[in-house]
């Protein structure tokens, strides 16, 4: 049993924060801790450097926190802040002339054909150069993958009408963008050292959980840390933190937490 490490380069909403055209107080907060790219990670286990998820914002997540070339990428689903920096990943490419194993469920490989629709399309040398993926489909609904010897577990739920894939390496859990879920959802979160969740909000909202309903989720988890995640502009550091329970915390970017593997 050793240890890995996670580091959240983005936890933002879906607008990021601050978000444009927003006066509130949060958005005009000095504080660093209230200025957050769109949500995505890093995860660094045994050598490895694995991200979930490739927001708008990843180029700068990339320079600012130095991420090396990925093992693996996760996507867990579509939505256009989970996404949209696919295409930043080229720069890794060009330089190993690899493709990057993406591992995504059937439903995201199929949007994703249809976002990256000239990925599936025959190339010539005088075509310019894309981001190059090696599509891992994830058919089933849970399951076990693994990248030489880290043993990756994935599960499923929606947001919406949106498939969302959750992932488990370890003590870690990541859960994003979850608002309704089938208990059998914590057979798959049992003896968790750090869960990570999303908590969009503190008024109550139709495809997100607020952070009442967050609390709520990781009680039933009963992980021995939790941090949320995905946060909106209605979530101020400071204020939210101070009236979190011990063993729960806001992440923020930047932000590097350990986990047993």
């Amino acid at each position: 049993m050793g240890n890995g490490k996670i580091r959240f380069v983005g936890t933002g909403g879906s607008a990021g924060v601050p978000m444009i055209g927003c006066e509130c107080g949060t958005c005009r907060s000095d504080n660093p801790k209230n200025q957050r790219l769109r949500t995505s990670a890093t995860i660094v286990v045994d050598g490895k450097t694995l991200i979930i998820d490739a927001s708008p914002d990843f180029r700068e997540q990339a320079l600012r926190y130095k991420i090396q070339s990925p093992h693996a990428l996760f996507l867990t689903h579509t939505h256009y802040d989970h996404v949209g920096g696919l295409e930043e990943l080229r720069s890794y490419t060009i330089h190993t002339h690899t493709a990057i194993p993406c591992y995504l469920s059937r439903s995201s490989f199929d949007n994703v054909k249809k976002l990256l629709y000239y990925h599936f399309t025959p190339k010539s040398e005088e075509v310019n150069f894309t981001a190059m993926f090696d599509f891992r489909v994830l058919d089933d609904s849970s399951g076990v993958f693994n990248i030489d010897e880290v043993e990756v577990k994935y599960f499923s739920y929606s947001q919406g009408t949106m498939a969302v894939t959750g992932f488990r390496i370890g003590g870690l859990a990541y859960v994003t963008d979850i608002k309704e879920y089938d208990p059998s959802l914590f057979s798959h979160l049992a003896d968790l050292d750090v869960l990570v969740v999303s908590a969009v909000w503190r008024t109550p909202s139709k495809m997100q959980m607020t952070v009442e309903e967050a609390l709520a989720f990781q009680q039933k988890v009963g992980a021995k840390r939790t941090y949320f995640i995905h946060l909106s502009h209605d979530i101020e550091y400071t204020k939210v933190s101070g009236s979190l329970p011990a063993g729960v915390s806001l992440a923020y970017d930047g932000l590097e937490v350990e986990f047993s593997y």
